[in-house]
């Protein structure tokens, strides 16, 4: 799910969402991936309000929020977050220089009781919320800043 614009982040500097979502499709290249700006079409703006949509649309769904460690570390900033938890299963991808301070940030430790261990991320969607697993996988260096900041100088 590309959102058309970060509630938390500057639009300027930001490709546009036609972009961004060629982009997602891109690297998201998987038959069962399907890449979508469904909030422009259900008028959401806060991740909360668009899943709670969401699970009335496909209420026999079981979704699994994806997110990186640096919104792990700064979700308690999102409106409602400790429903996104209560509600959806999320997984959190490792970030260079972030996984560290989101594993110790004020989100992990109001669920550390409810992590799942690596060997449980399988059957992650069928746990009862709130369930949230750490993936430790390979890191890549860029940071989207980075990538947009090189963008915008030509290089």
């Amino acid at each position: 799910m590309v959102s058309p614009q970060n509630p938390l982040k500057p639009a300027s500097g930001m490709a546009s969402l036609r972009e961004r979502l060629a982009e997602a499709r891109a690297v998201a290249a998987h038959p069962r991936i399907e890449v979508t700006a469904i909030e422009t079409e259900l008028h959401t703006r806060f991740t909360a309000d668009t899943l709670a949509k969401l699970q009335r649309r496909f209420p026999k769904t079981r979704f699994v929020w994806l997110m990186g460690a640096d919104n792990l570390r700064q979700i308690p900033r999102w409106k409602l977050w400790t429903r996104i938890f209560d509600s959806v299963a999320v997984a959190v991808f490792a970030r260079p220089t972030y996984s560290l301070s989101a594993l110790s940030g004020q989100a992990a430790r109001r669920y550390t009781r409810r992590r799942v261990s690596v060997s449980g991320v399988k059957g992650l969607a069928r746990r009862r919320r709130p369930a949230w697993a750490f993936l430790r996988n390979p890191l890549h260096p860029a940071s989207a800043t980075a990538i947009r900041l090189a963008r915008a100088s030509g290089s």
